[in-house]
């Protein structure tokens, strides 16, 4: 059985490479190169046998460049960066990967989210890395002819990780998730 990443990412490459695709694709108004910033909040969990299972909150900073593999698909790569301070101990996720966004309809701006990659998870002492799945929906906005504003709801979900203490294993398996909403812009 095909992993669910793996599949996921099988799917992606033959999008790209299916004939009539081009991954620098111009057509109507969403076609070439794009990059977007966007600004968030959320909340992240560990989940293992001793972790607090209560949801942290805290903001997002994320960043992703691309090309438009259709009209309808946007494809590229993001990184970002959840933070939150308490009593002195300062927790971040790191995130990087590839993102695919999927416009059903040419004439909406409602699209889902899908993307694999890496969650990092850093506390003091305390260290995960894990591979992480992507789900979810968001909405653009026209702002000018090159300029989308927009809304999205995100949910990534990192698993079979090790939670270290100074490199030394504590926990495992360690479960990371993350549900944030955020606003972005985009030049497409």
């Amino acid at each position: 059985m095909v992993p669910a990443p793996s599949a996921f990412m099988a799917v992606l490459v033959a999008t790209l490479f299916l004939p009539g695709s081009s991954l620098f694709a111009q057509s109507g108004d969403r076609g070439g190169l794009w990059w977007g910033a966007s600004v968030q909040g959320g909340g992240t969990r560990l989940t293992c046998d001793f972790c607090d299972r209560s949801r942290k909150l805290g903001g997002a900073l994320e960043a992703a460049i691309g090309a438009y593999a259709s009209p309808q698909l946007r494809v590229g790569v993001e990184a970002g960066v959840w933070t939150r301070s308490d009593d002195d101990v300062r927790e971040d996720v790191y995130t990087a990967g590839v993102v695919a966004e999927l416009y059903p309809s040419r004439d909406s701006g409602l699209h889902l989210v899908g993307g694999v990659g890496w969650s990092g998870y850093r506390a003091g002492d305390f260290a995960l890395d894990a591979p992480r799945i992507r789900l979810g929906a968001g909405w653009d906005l026209p702002v000018a002819s090159s300029w989308v504003v927009g809304n999205r709801i995100l949910l990534d979900a990192a698993s079979y990780g090790s939670l270290d203490n100074d490199g030394d294993s504590v926990a495992r398996p360690v479960g990371l998730s993350m549900v944030r909403f955020g606003v972005y812009v985009r030049r497409r």
